[in-house]
């Protein structure tokens, strides 16, 4: 029997709780406003739907919980309150203490809410106390998952990293009540511990440990440590010496908050040392072998934005221009090329890359490749081109290109090839509909000959696709078809859904000229063939069809 059990709040409007299901049990996870909707959920259910039923489910389960509580306080009870105003504050803290030392939501609950009131006096001589905190609260998070869990793959499996989204939190408060100090303090101490606490996890599990992360939320904190930066709230010098320190470590290889910490450093460079950031982003893309890769990709675009922001457009179009064997610069080198009508240089360098691509990328060269061809109104190319797009797909921008790059006399012969490449046993099976084959015949407007193809190879969902390109010109076939079609349709599908879809059919051919009598013929036919099923019967009395 399903159910819900061990719901509990763990953080400012953030919930968790356990469910009972029909495939063992399911960790929840749901962050709710004010008015008790949901922002944010998570569930490990093997559910396609996002989100799955358990989340409303439990949503309402906190719902009544809040209500239960209002009633409580509201009714002639003992409240919390009234036994706090009779005990000691000595009293009260020796039990807090007491309790968090066997419940660790209590103990990080009580670090978030007043860590700063003893972290900043004892900072000088201990260092970074909220290191210490945030360490232990990492210490607590599963890092493996619970196989009860699951009766699938654990690649659905993910980390619950809330209690860095509770620190994050924390820092914003604090930044907001100018207590910058502390602020910063959070944030490099969650980047530091969260780095150290993924290098030893990733090492531990037997998991793909990056692939289970629930969030990222070490952008956040360098985010914030830029906005404090930027607004002088905090040294620039020396958060960008930090940064440079840090990422200079070998545990941020290949980790993200190695970029953001790069980012962060290319904002505050200006203002500290450009010359000591240009040469730290030049030594680390000399460091990448692969000077094609996303991550060289990433130093560049690092660089070039750098550039940018201070005027230097031209070093910043030098470093695009140099780099070629990157995609996007070469599309833009190309792109430029264009615009200043060098097209034998954009073809040479298109060649180049068609030579050297993967098939994802074909499309994308031979697009700028078209755009040079027509520029040069090369009629041979722009048709070699173009049938390229039009062999795999049928689109109507590449097949009007495609059509304008012939004479009138020469047009019906280059017709009839690419009709028949659509149409060949190795692109049309007989009993399948083919709707490149449909849309061809659609754009040259050979509505006839397209009615034809219908009535031998569509369906009742494709014909729906098509049919009013014939229902003024052949309202009698369109409405055979229709009947055929719907006939099949109905023999072969049962449900209550189904049945609607039938009636939504029948509603489109009574708008059709001829329509109402064919409709009433077929309606009284289902009431005969059909009369056991009552569900059916109901739907098509309810349609008034």
């Amino acid at each position: 029997m399903a159910e819900i059990y061990n719901l509990q709040q763990i953080g400012e409007n953030l919930w968790q709780a356990q469910y009972h299901g029909n495939y063992g049990n399911y960790s929840i996870k749901l962050t709710l406003d004010k008015q008790c909707k949901v922002t944010k959920y998570s569930c490990s259910c093997p559910s396609d739907y996002s989100p799955c039923k358990h989340i409303g489910f439990v949503q309402e389960e906190i719902k009544n919980k809040m209500l239960n509580f209002e009633n409580k306080n509201t009714a002639n009870e003992i409240s919390i309150k009234d036994v706090l105003q009779n005990v000691s504050l000595d009293e009260l803290r020796d039990f807090v203490i007491d309790k968090a030392k066997y419940n660790n939501d209590l103990a990080q609950a009580i670090m978030l809410k007043f860590a700063e009131k003893t972290t900043s006096a004892k900072n000088e001589n201990n260092g970074n106390n909220y290191s210490q905190m945030i360490r232990k609260g990492l210490a607590k998070i599963e890092v493996e998952p619970d196989e009860s869990y699951y009766d699938y793959d654990y690649d659905d499996f993910y980390v619950d990293l809330d209690i860095l989204g509770e620190w994050l939190k924390k820092a914003k408060k604090l930044a907001d009540n100018k207590q910058y100090s502390d602020a910063e303090q959070i944030c490099k101490a969650a980047i530091e511990e969260y780095v150290d606490w993924f290098e030893k996890n990733s090492s531990d599990s037997e998991y793909d440990f990056d692939y289970c992360i629930e969030d990222d939320y070490q952008k956040g904190f360098a985010d914030l440590l830029g906005y404090m930066a930027k607004n002088g709230n905090i040294d620039k010098k020396s958060l960008y010496e930090w940064c440079k320190i840090e990422i200079a470590k070998k545990k941020y290889a290949n980790m993200e908050v190695f970029d953001y910490l790069n980012n962060l450093m290319s904002d505050l460079a200006n203002d500290v040392n450009p010359a000591d950031f240009i040469a730290s982003q030049e030594k680390l893309f000399k460091s990448i072998k692969d000077k094609s890769s996303s991550e060289a990709k990433t130093v560049l675009e690092r660089l070039i934005k750098f550039y940018n922001a201070n005027n230097q457009q031209d070093k910043a179009e030098k470093i695009i221009e140099n780099n070629i064997q990157i995609d996007s610069f070469c599309q833009i080198t190309i792109e430029k090329h264009i615009a200043n009508k060098r097209y034998a240089e954009a073809k040479k360098m298109l060649n180049e890359k068609l030579k050297n691509c993967g098939t994802w990328a074909y499309n994308q060269w031979n697009e700028l490749l078209l755009i040079v061809a027509q520029k040069e109104n090369d009629l041979p190319e722009i048709r070699r081109i173009t049938l390229e797009f039009l062999k795999y797909q049928f689109d109507n921008e590449h097949f009007r290109i495609y059509k304008s790059a012939f004479s009138e006399n020469n047009w019906q012969d280059a017709f009839e090839k690419l009709y028949k490449h659509y149409n060949t046993p190795k692109n049309q099976c007989n009993d399948v509909f083919n709707h490149n084959v449909a849309n061809l015949l659609k754009a040259e407007k050979l509505d006839e000959r397209l009615l034809e193809y219908c009535e031998t190879h569509c369906g009742i969902n494709n014909w729906q696709q098509y049919y009013t390109l014939f229902a003024a010109q052949f309202p009698k076939r369109t409405l055979a078809l229709f009947n055929k079609l719907l006939d099949l349709y109905a023999e072969k599908n049962l449900g209550r859904d189904k049945y609607e879809y039938v009636v939504q059919i029948l509603k489109l051919m009574q708008r059709i000229t001829g329509g109402k009598q064919v409709v009433q013929q077929m309606t009284d036919n289902y009431r005969t063939l059909y009369k056991n099923r009552r569900a059916m019967m109901e739907v098509i009395k309810k349609g008034n069809v």
